[in-house]
């Protein structure tokens, strides 16, 4: 910075020099005209007639004509000698505290054989080195001084403090209950020991954030609730699409189908909800679209785990046997923990005219028809393939096997036996012996007639969804109003429970009133 300094100190005297109206004059400085009188005076004594003394004169007429051929030499050299350079008074030099000067018209120059060395620039480098040896180092002041030591001071801190909770979480357990969940993590004081119950707790601290929220996302089965297999639906862009514009802000499209194919299915399958979405803002989406909760299960991103930086829906926290689940959703990275459970569709972005949700039906109902022990082997034999398209075309194939082996026993003679032959030596019609449900034909009416065994139950399946349609139509009003009450009830015993607590912790309990007899 110095060096700066006495450089940018040299030009602004160089341009006072070159510039003398512009330069700067003392207040009391004397005029040129009686500077330059007083100099003639000195120089040559005149006489008291006022004239000129010749031998001064002639004595001093060698000396000047030596000093005017000096002049030329000396001249040139005086700029670059700065012994021969007048001193520079106080009040010439530049006001620093109104900024350093700039330099870059000396820049633009080019050169520096122009400019004036300043006394700034002639000052020993020596005094500005460290006693140490090397260049002295910028200013440092007190702020940065006491920022510095603050610094250290709280690393030096946090590090304590980190070793000191590394050495308190590898403390031996404190109960049974500990004890029995790390049973390959014995008390001791030896470091390994040490180090693996301070990383035990810290991975179980870190799972509070990464596992899901329960260990049982899904209560225990219901004996009473007749539906074996559980399917897990998505939301976003499988049931619902929502997107943005400028004109109408944000908008969400229902899928076409998802009524029939949620209120179809919900008599065969225990339908569960897993989305990514978080529970405040997908919950107001799935009462719009299910008033009637045939969803019984909603799960949100709570519920969902996070695992090397990616979101995953485990299963395996459902509480629900493997075997007989199906997850259905747009994202396979989402199910890679269970990916032979899972029917991974393209996303909806809102084509009005899709069938591919719809399209699913009559397979999920031949798993429920065949009453499949496993389903992950059916999915498996399905897999890379459009699902509703190769389900058709076996089923074609299985319906032009079974019409040929019709024909077949059409030509042989029919020879009754078991209860079919009871019932005709007792007189009764073979019909009458089934015991299946109202308005509905016995298996062996409906194979004569060359329907096979998921014709018949797709026949059942859709009258009890048509009168499920028509219990809504009549009672779904009424159902959704006492459905509203109930909960406006209890919010209202909540509140006055809450109240009543607070109540009585300040004005105590109210004494009881005398029964009247």
């Amino acid at each position: 910075m110095l060096p700066r300094l006495a450089q940018a100190t040299s030009l602004r005297l160089a341009a006072t020099r070159a510039m003398p109206i512009a330069r700067a004059r003392p207040a009391f400085a004397i005029s040129p005209m009686l500077r330059a009188y007083s100099q003639n005076k000195n120089n040559s004594p005149l006489d008291q007639s006022g004239k000129p003394d010749q031998s001064a004169d002639s004595k001093s007429t060698p000396s000047q004509s030596e000093s005017s051929q000096a002049t030329p030499s000396e001249s040139s050299k005086a700029p670059e000698t700065p012994a021969e350079e007048e001193p520079i008074p106080f009040h010439k030099l530049p006001d620093l505290t109104q900024g350093i000067p700039s330099t870059f018209e000396h820049e633009k120059r080019g050169s520096t054989k122009d400019t004036v060395t300043s006394a700034l620039q002639a000052v020993d480098q020596e005094q500005y080195e460290r006693r140490g040896g090397g260049q002295r180092d910028s200013y440092v002041s007190t702020s940065d001084r006491n920022r510095r030591w603050w610094t250290r001071f709280l690393l030096f801190t946090a590090g304590g403090g980190s070793i000191a909770s590394a050495l308190y979480q590898g403390r031996d357990w404190e109960d049974e209950i500990q004890v029995r969940r790390h049973p390959d993590i014995p008390n001791g004081i030896s470091p390994a020991l040490w180090w693996q119950r301070a990383k035990a707790r810290l991975s179980e601290s870190m799972s509070y954030y990464q596992d899901p929220e329960f260990d049982k996302l899904l209560p225990d089965p219901d004996p009473s609730f007749e539906r074996p297999y559980t399917l897990v639906l998505s939301l976003d862009d499988l049931l619902i699409h929502s997107e943005w514009t400028r004109q109408h802000g944000w908008r969400i499209a229902k899928r076409p189908g998802f009524d029939y194919f949620i209120r179809y299915l919900s008599q065969y399958y225990e339908l569960v909800l897993f989305t990514t979405t978080p529970f405040g803002m997908g919950e107001p989406v799935l009462r719009k679209l299910d008033p009637f909760r045939f969803i019984m299960w909603p799960l949100w991103r709570e519920a969902t785990k996070f695992e090397n930086g990616e979101i995953v829906k485990d299963l395996s926290y459902l509480n629900r046997d493997l075997s007989k689940v199906i997850i259905i959703d747009t994202d396979s990275k989402y199910v890679r923990k269970q990916p032979e459970n899972a029917i991974v569709l393209k996303p909806w972005k809102g084509d009005p005219s899709d069938t591919d949700l719809v399209g699913l039906i009559p397979f999920l109902e031949y798993i429920h028809t065949m009453q499949y022990t496993d389903v992950r082997k059916i999915l498996k034999s399905f897999d890379g393939k459009h699902i509703p398209t190769e389900f058709a075309r076996r089923e074609a194939i299985a319906r032009r096997e079974f019409e040929a082996q019709q024909a077949v026993q059409k030509h042989k003679k029919h020879v009754p036996s078991g209860f079919g032959a009871l019932g005709g030596l007792l007189g009764l019609d073979a019909k009458h012996l089934s015991m299946g449900p109202e308005g509905e034909i016995n298996p062996s009416q409906a194979f004569a007639q060359g329907k096979m065994l998921q014709d018949i139950a797709r026949e059942r399946g859709q009258r009890n969804y048509e009168e499920l349609e028509k219990q809504i139509r009549e009672n779904g009003e009424q159902w959704l109003k006492e459905e509203k009450e109930a909960m406006e009830k209890a919010q209202k015993e909540m509140m006055d429970s809450m109240f009543g607590s607070f109540g009585g912790m300040f004005m105590g309990k109210k004494p009881e009133e005398p029964k009247k007899e």
